[in-house]
């Protein structure tokens, strides 16, 4: 920076600078202080190698000017455009936070939960969406450029590279320029593209991020920057899920549509791929919510093998796990049962019992039943049978077979 530039400056009566916050390509950036308001700002001045270039000039001023365009909640707000000994600068909102680079370096090991994922994903959606809506291109999302702030606000920055879809002849040229971990094919060929197929390499963008947070690597990462670009063009990503094992094969879908080589066959838009987000959360969630299990039994000790057991063959499930026959039909009138699995002898209501009450309950009618016995027999099972039971299990059980015969149960 000129010397006359640094801490202790005051812009135009305005604005004065109190630290050197970081830099970038294009510009380094101060935390500011604004006298009259009384508030904190983020101004960012050109790099003192391009204060003699026309061109950096207006590119500077070109990300000003794409700022400027948007109001959103998820995009960093832009105040005021100024000069000062032949720097450019602007000034903007200033968000006391870290980036998302910085949030994955300290929570993404070895990935983001599926929902903090999410969480930063659809705010960034917004912001993009906002972007597009006012008819500009961000161009180089990434982490590094996302900001997430008090109360977990993100907020989308770093213009410097956008463009503006109705922008005037004399605009600055576009270049082949980005970060190649998340350039888009068309974005590394330079394909010329019309209207908002140029906003897809930013959907591109939001899927390698996605991509990177649930599974805590990029789809493309080799040593040189010249091979990432390539494999963005000429090899397929990944499958997620067959990277991180539990994670829901619904999220495959829309995190590899969203990183579709063609930009006609991605996802049609940030908001198109926040909504397929969520859906697919929502049906994983829904998935969860309707397997739940009730296990009655009297044995401590085998209730608590069972539990385990199920547990372990279905780890979403909800298990219900009582000691008696009149708890296991509480439990069952509170909520739908996917499966039960009752002692035949127990007190209070016994397996023969709790299994009638089922049948002549209109939401448990269906449920499947099976009874674990002791000291049954060949009687006790026809007369379950003629009851509606689904299975009889004789103890000592293999765990391997009731999870077996709990799997041949479940609806499909």
């Amino acid at each position: 920076m000129p010397p006359s530039i640094g801490p202790g400056t005051t812009l135009e009566g305005k604005y004065e600078l109190v630290e050197e916050l970081g830099e970038g390509a294009m510009g380094v950036v101060y935390l500011g202080k604004d006298v009259q308001l009384q508030r904190s700002v983020a101004i960012k001045f050109i790099q003192p190698d391009m204060v003699r270039s026309d061109e950096a000039h207006e590119r500077f001023l070109h990300e000003a000017r794409a700022m400027a365009r948007v109001k959103h909640v998820n995009v960093v707000d832009i105040y005021a455009y100024g000069e000062i000994a032949r720097t450019p600068y602007f000034v903007m909102e200033y968000v006391r936070g870290v980036t998302v680079y910085d949030w994955l370096e300290e929570h993404g090991r070895p990935h983001l939960s599926v929902d903090e994922a999410i969480g930063i994903l659809d705010q960034t959606c917004r912001g993009i969406a906002a972007i597009h809506a006012a008819g500009a291109v961000h161009r180089d999302l990434k982490p590094t450029n996302v900001l997430i702030g008090p109360a977990f606000r993100v907020c989308v920055m770093d213009l410097g590279l956008s463009k503006v879809l109705d922008r005037p002849a004399s605009a600055p040229k576009d270049t082949v320029s980005g970060t190649p971990a998340y350039m888009a094919p068309e974005v590394v060929m330079g394909t010329p593209l019309s209207g908002a197929l140029e906003q897809q390499a930013d959907v591109y963008a939001l899927g390698v991020m996605a991509f990177e947070m649930v599974t805590g690597r990029l789809p493309f990462n080799f040593p040189s920057p010249t091979e990432t670009m390539l494999a963005h063009v000429e090899q397929e990503p990944p499958v997620p899920s067959e990277l991180r094992h539990d994670l829901p094969e619904a999220f495959d879908r829309v995190i590899l549509a969203a990183l579709a080589k063609s930009p006609t066959a991605r996802t049609q838009g940030a908001e198109a791929f926040r909504r397929a987000l969520l859906e697919a959360r929502e049906s994983v969630s829904s998935a969860k919510r309707a397997l739940r299990i009730l296990v009655a039994d009297d044995d401590d000790d085998f209730r608590a093998l069972v539990v385990e057991t199920l547990s372990y063959a279905f780890p979403d499930a909800e298990i219900v796990a009582v000691a008696d026959g009149e708890a296991a039909v509480r439990a069952a009138e509170a909520g739908p049962v996917s499966l039960a699995v009752i002692d035949l002898d127990m007190p209070r209501m016994n397996g023969l019992e709790v299994t009638a009450a089922f049948r002549a309950t209109p939401h448990l009618e269906k449920t499947p039943i099976l009874v674990v016995t002791a000291t049954g027999g060949a009687p006790d099972w026809r007369l379950l049978s003629a009851l509606g039971a689904d299975g009889f299990v004789v103890k000592p059980i293999d765990p391997v077979s009731l999870i077996a015969l709990a799997r041949r149960t479940l609806p499909q």
